[in-house]
C-alpha cells in the first residue's frame, strides 16, 4: 500500500474515514436508505427507479449489522475512502509526481460532493467510487490500446457501476464523444473498446431486461425529476452554479485550471477528451432536466488533472503555498458543516446547510414520524388483522417497514420499543407498487400523506383525520404537516384501486 499511494495520501483518507465514522449516528437515516432497505427485501431484476445492487447490499448489509445506524453507515465510508484512493491513482496515472497525488486526494476529500455522499448509503455514493474506477481504467487503456486485459477490466468495472446507476451509460457515452472531437481517433478501430462495451452490456443486461419488459418506467422517473419533483431537481438556469457549488466555491477553479490545461500542456494533452466530455454531458444534463450531481463522476478526474499545474505553480514561490494553504483553512470549516451532519438539529447553520444541501433535512425526524404513526394504529377502532398502513411516499414508507421488520415499536432512528407493533405497510410510490396492492380483507387503512381529500373520497367510505405530524422545531423537510388519517371500507377491490394509488417520481 506505501509504495502504491504516498503517505499523504493514506493519511488524508484515514482521516476522512474517521470523521466519517464520526459523524454516522447523526440525525438519522436517510429516506433513500429506508427505501433501498425494503427493497432489498424483494429480490428483482431491477426496480422502477433504479437498479438492484444497492437495494440488494443495503438490505444485505444492514441486516449483518442489526440495524445500527453507525456500522450501516461503514460501507459508504469505505466507498469515500476508496473514492479517495482511486483519485490519487487517476493523478499517477497521467504522471503526477508524489505531491500532486496527495494534493488530489486532499481536494477529492474535501469537495463538497465526495465529503457529502460518503455519509450516506446512497447510490450516489457508490457511483462515484465506481465512475472514478471506470474513469481510471479508461484512461489506462487509451494509453495502452493494444492491451485487451486494459479493456476487459475497463468493461468489468463498467458492467458493476450500470448496475448501481444507469447513469454510467451517459458519461461513457460523454468519452466517446471526447475521444471522437479531439482524439486519439485511433483507439476505436481497435477491438478494445468494443470488447469492453460488450462486457459492460452483459453486466447491465439486468436492469435493461426489467425495464424493457416494464415499458422503461425509469423514463417517467427522469421526467419527473426534470419536472421538479426531486428535492434535489434544479432549475436549468441553476445546474452550472450547482455543478461549481458542489465541487466547492475554491476547489472549481483547480477542476477548470485542469481542464483549460490538457489544452495548452504537452504532457496532459492526451486527455483533452476528459474536459470534452465534461461540457458534453454538462450540456445534456442542461437540456435534459438532469440533476447537477450527475456530473459529480467527472470531478475525481476533474481535479488530479488540476493538480499537476497547481502544485508547479505554488512550488515557484513558499508565500504561494502558505497563502493557498490559510485560504484552504478559511473554505474548510463551511464545506464540512453544510455537507455533514455536524450543526445541531434546526440551529441557524443547520438550517443555512440545509439550504445548500436539501438531503441533510431528510435524515432528520423519522423516530417521532413513526412515533405519531404507531399511536394513531394504537388508537385505531378495531385495528387487527383487517388493518394496513398506506404511506403516499417510500421514505414514509421505509421509515414504517424498517421498524415492522425490526419487531414491535422498533423507532426508525433510534431503536427504542415501543408497545404497539405496526401493521403492514403498503404504498404506491415507484417499488412500493411493485409490491402491493393490500390483500382484499384489508378494511381499515391508517392513511399517511399527503394523498388529497378527493382522492381519498373516492376511494374510501370513510376517511377522519387522527393526527399531522410536525418536525422538529426548525426542520422544513418533506415530511413536515403529514397528516394521518384512519380511513375504512375501500369502494372498491385492492386490485381495481391499486393503478390510482401508484404512481412513479
Amino acid at each position: 500500500m506505501r509504495g502504491l499511494f504516498p503517505r499523504g495520501v493514506l493519511i488524508i483518507a484515514a482521516v476522512s474515514f474517521g470523521l466519517w465514522m464520526l459523524l454516522a449516528h447523526r440525525y438519522g437515516f436517510h429516506r433513500d436508505e429506508l427505501y433501498f432497505i425494503e427493497g432489498g427485501q424483494h429480490p428483482a431484476l431491477a426496480q422502477p427507479d433504479n437498479p438492484i445492487l444497492v437495494p440488494l447490499l443495503a438490505a444485505g448489509w444492514h441486516g449483518l449489522v442489526g440495524g445500527h445506524l453507525t456500522l450501516f453507515r461503514l460501507l459508504p465510508a469505505l466507498a469515500g475512502v476508496g473514492t479517495i484512493l482511486l483519485a490519487s491513482l487517476t493523478a499517477r496515472e497521467i504522471g503526477a509526481t508524489r505531491r500532486p497525488q496527495v494534493v488530489t486526494a486532499l481536494m477529492v476529500a474535501s469537495s463538497s460532493f465526495p465529503l457529502a455522499v460518503a455519509h450516506l448509503f446512497s447510490i450516489s455514493t457508490f457511483d462515484l467510487a465506481l465512475t472514478t474506477l471506470v474513469l481510471l481504467l479508461l484512461i489506462r487503456a487509451i494509453g495502452r490500446p493494444t492491451s485487451l486485459s486494459g479493456w476487459v477490466a475497463v468493461g468489468l468495472a463498467a458492467g458493476i457501476a450500470l448496475e448501481v446507476k444507469v447513469l454510467l451509460g451517459l458519461v461513457l457515452a460523454s468519452c466517446l464523444v471526447g475521444v471522437l472531437t479531439v482524439g486519439p481517433r485511433g483507439v476505436l478501430r481497435r477491438p478494445g473498446p468494443w470488447l469492453a462495451a460488450a462486457i459492460a452490456l452483459v453486466g447491465a443486461a439486468p436492469n435493461l431486461i426489467w425495464q424493457a419488459t416494464n415499458s422503461w418506467p425509469m423514463l417517467e422517473v427522469a421526467r419527473n425529476i426534470a419536472s421538479g419533483g426531486s428535492t434535489s431537481s434544479a432549475d436549468r438556469v441553476m445546474i452550472i452554479p450547482l455543478v461549481l457549488l458542489l465541487i466547492s466555491p475554491l476547489l472549481c477553479w483547480i477542476l477548470i485550471l485542469g481542464f483549460v490545461a490538457t489544452f495548452r500542456s504537452a504532457p496532459l494533452r492526451p486527455y483533452r477528451w476528459i474536459p470534452v466530455a465534461f461540457v458534453f454531458l454538462l450540456a445534456v444534463m442542461i437540456l435534459s432536466g438532469g440533476k447537477p450531481y450527475y456530473l459529480g463522476g467527472f470531478f475525481p478526474v476533474g481535479l488530479a488533472l488540476g493538480s499537476v499545474p497547481l502544485v508547479a505553480w505554488l512550488e515557484r514561490s513558499r508565500r504561494r503555498t502558505i497563502a493557498a494553504v490559510a485560504v484552504f483553512a478559511v473554505f474548510l470549516p463551511p464545506t464540512i458543516a453544510f455537507g455533514l451532519p455536524v450543526a445541531p438539529v434546526g440551529s441557524p447553520v443547520f438550517q443555512v446547510a440545509v439550504a445548500v444541501n436539501p438531503d441533510m433535512a431528510e435524515t432528520v425526524g423519522w423516530s417521532p414520524f413513526v412515533d405519531a404513526v404507531t399511536a394513531v394504529v394504537a388508537r385505531t377502532p378495531g385495528a387487527g388483522e383487517d388493518t394496513i398502513i398506506l404511506a403516499r411516499n417510500y421514505g414514509e414508507a421505509g421509515a414504517l417497514s424498517r421498524t415492522r421488520r425490526l419487531g414491535a415499536g422498533t423507532a426508525a432512528d433510534t431503536g427504542g420499543p415501543s408497545a404497539t407493533r405496526l401493521p403492514p405497510v403498503y404504498s404506491g410510490h415507484n417499488a412500493y407498487a411493485e409490491w402491493g396492492p393490500p390483500p382484499e380483507s384489508a378494511l381499515t387503512a391508517v392513511v399517511v400523506g399527503d394523498f388529497t381529500e378527493p382522492e381519498l373520497t373516492a376511494w374510501f367510505a370513510e376517511c377522519e383525520l387522527a393526527a399531522t405530524y410536525a418536525s422538529p422545531p426548525g426542520v422544513d423537510n418533506e415530511e413536515d404537516g403529514t397528516l394521518i388519517r384512519i380511513c375504512q371500507r375501500p369502494r372498491t377491490s385492492w386490485i381495481a384501486l391499486w393503478p390510482q394509488i401508484s404512481r412513479l417520481g
